[in-house]
């Protein structure tokens, strides 16, 4: 086997949306400028899991939360150009070593459920993924218990109410409250840390099949990473909150798809406002871990120009030679 058979890597294409069409170098030079100035982007989505309830006359169970995230996919150099036909022709190349130091973990695609009957196998990914977010639920209802308690006076009584859809009112006594507490935690994991964690885990779970489309094992052949959710390193979180200046040149950048109404526990917001930036670590920009900028070849010298405010430049190549 050649060297160049067992070459793979991460790649993170963009952009998507447009790709090879006649914006889509200026739209992918603008991609790489933000990239250069403020990081790589966690963009929001809606992922919806459910299966059906285990009394089997009961409607489905469904639940949703928001993953935000960054994918990289593995493969070969001479196969990004057809990975760029869907994904977009500009490309950053990362080692593995790098992107596992970065925090990227691999997708757990989990296949939807191919019938109603609750007790059927075929539902079992779903009943995971779902009893996950419960699980993460119950950490943040023991935080949230936690603060109440530690915040009252022994001998009084709290009255709070837990549950979603169906709510139930509790009154619990203050001491022998935190007193459970505190048993239930002792030597573990304290409850706010493991709801991060879960939620954190949770973001690498995607579905395996293009429902919409009706494809099977659509998203499982992508082979790809993520670095999801938020983290903290020294005491320190790594993800930023967009700025205003961020959101602008998101929405210049694709008013449709950055500019549209995204659901929130609030209410609506954009969706732009609801990213994150991951704007590196260790005193390195994203752009300083990268192995080579891949673009398209009339794209090559905007992008070193762009890449030029770096302290130090990672090759531009273009996308038209790794096949060869």
């Amino acid at each position: 086997m050649s060297v160049a058979e067992k070459e793979r890597y991460f790649y993170h294409s963009f952009p998507r949306r447009g790709s090879n069409t006649d914006s889509e170098i200026d739209k992918g030079c603008k991609i790489l400028s933000l990239i250069c100035d403020a990081g790589l982007l966690l963009a929001p989505e809606v992922v919806n899991w459910q299966y059906p309830h285990a009394d089997g006359s009961s409607p489905p169970r469904t639940q949703t939360y928001i993953q935000r995230r960054i994918c990289f996919t593995e493969l070969a150099p001479a196969d990004l150009s057809e990975h760029a036909q869907i994904f977009g022709r500009f490309a950053l190349e990362f080692e593995v070593d790098v992107l596992k130091g970065m925090g990227a973990l691999p997708v757990f695609y989990i296949p939807q459920a191919t019938t109603t009957e609750p007790l059927e196998i075929s539902n079992l990914g779903s009943v995971l993924v779902n009893q996950m977010i419960d699980a993460a639920a119950l950490a943040m209802r023991l935080t949230e218990l936690k603060k109440l308690v530690d915040d009252a006076p022994d001998g009084t009584r709290l009255d709070t109410t837990m549950g979603a859809n169906k709510l139930r009112d509790f009154s619990l006594d203050v001491k022998e409250t935190r007193n459970t507490l505190e048993a239930l935690g002792y030597g573990l994991t304290p409850p706010d840390m493991l709801e991060q964690s879960l939620y954190g885990l949770l973001h690498c779970f995607y579905p395996a099949d293009n429902v919409r489309d009706n494809k099977a094992l659509a998203y499982y052949r992508q082979r790809e990473w993520r670095i999801s959710h938020n983290f903290a390193l020294r005491g320190e979180e790594v993800m930023r909150r967009v700025s205003d200046e961020v959101i602008e040149r998101l929405i210049e950048i694709d008013a449709d798809f950055f500019g549209r109404n995204f659901p929130t526990a609030a209410g609506t917001s954009l969706l732009a406002k609801e990213s994150w930036i991951y704007p590196g670590f260790g005193g390195k920009r994203i752009l300083q871990m990268v192995r080579r900028v891949i673009v398209p070849s009339p794209a090559v010298d905007r992008a070193k120009e762009i890449l030029a405010k770096l302290p130090s430049l990672p090759p531009v190549v273009p996308i038209e030679v790794l096949g060869r």
